[in-house]
């Protein structure tokens, strides 16, 4: 599949950086996509889709180093995740009328989500955004200039922050 993002692609530099991006970052997409589909053939649909994108863009990536594109690239194939499971939806047969209000529940939860943990302080926020993207505390701190216990402290707080927003609005926790 690599090969054929190449062709798209019109200068070896250009060739060359994406498939850094690729490779460093093909696997954490999947995880997310299929985070939110649940089903590995339609994760690599997204992430095929999200590399589509990707490469539409690919000016916008061409200034940003490859280390720190991974919250971006993970948000892409999250996006198109849900954009595959939100057609799956519109396309369901009458028969499967009894998954529809669980997927709209999904997809809304998974919106209401999102929406709440962009109003956590942005620091807390940055920090548990690279978490979830995969990267280990020592890699946050290096890149947030933090030491390590700094990263623990801002993911605990930022986790008990997201956990109170979730509890005062009345949110339903399964976990």
């Amino acid at each position: 599949m690599l090969t054929l993002y190449l062709q798209m692609l019109d200068t070896p530099e250009e060739k060359t950086r994406f498939e850094e991006i690729y490779l460093k970052y093909r696997s954490a997409m999947f995880r997310a996509a299929d985070g939110i589909l649940h089903n590995g053939q339609d994760a690599e649909d997204a992430v095929h889709n999200a590399f589509l994108r990707i490469i539409r863009k690919f000016s916008r990536f061409q200034n940003t180093p490859v280390k720190d594109l991974a919250p971006l690239a993970v948000v892409i194939a999250r996006n198109e995740a849900v954009s595959l499971l939100r057609r799956k939806k519109d396309a369901a047969p009458l028969e499967d009328w009894d998954g529809f209000a669980e997927t709209a529940e999904s997809v809304s939860d998974y919106h209401t989500l999102v929406e709440t943990f962009a109003r956590l302080p942005l620091s807390y926020r940055a920090a548990l955004e690279m978490k979830m993207a995969g990267y280990s505390d020592g890699e946050i701190a290096s890149k947030l200039g933090l030491t390590k216990t700094a990263v623990s402290t801002r993911l605990s707080r930022g986790r008990q922050f997201l956990r109170n927003i979730v509890e005062r609005e009345g949110f339903l926790m399964d976990a």
